[in-house]
């Protein structure tokens, strides 16, 4: 797939990006990003440009990190939910197979 050239705004700059993906995902970050920009801007008494950027990152990599956290418990409860519904059903499937031999 050819790359696409667009210029975008985040945090009062403009870039040019050159881009494959999607435009409504690559609008997507953008909007977050500048968002994230715009907030911290606004919120602190930092002026430097670089500065902020290099927050943003912090702030977005801290939130990249939890978020990676929260799955890896996630996954670890969905494998104690199978390995526990494995066990259940083995129970179910022994009961059944008493009941059946009862019947005959």
């Amino acid at each position: 797939m050819d790359k696409k050239s667009i210029t975008v705004q985040i945090g009062g700059l403009e870039y040019s990006l050159k881009t494959d993906e999607n435009p409504e995902e690559v609008t997507k970050v953008i909007r977050f990003v500048d968002e994230k920009i715009r907030n911290l801007t606004e919120n602190t008494s930092v002026t430097s440009q670089t500065k902020i950027a290099v927050l943003t990152a912090l702030n977005i990599a801290s939130e990249l990190f939890l978020i990676k956290q929260e799955y890896r418990e996630v996954l670890e409860k969905l494998e104690q939910y199978e390995a526990e519904s494995a066990k259940l059903g083995n129970i179910i499937d022994k009961q059944l197979d008493r009941y059946s031999e009862v019947d005959k």
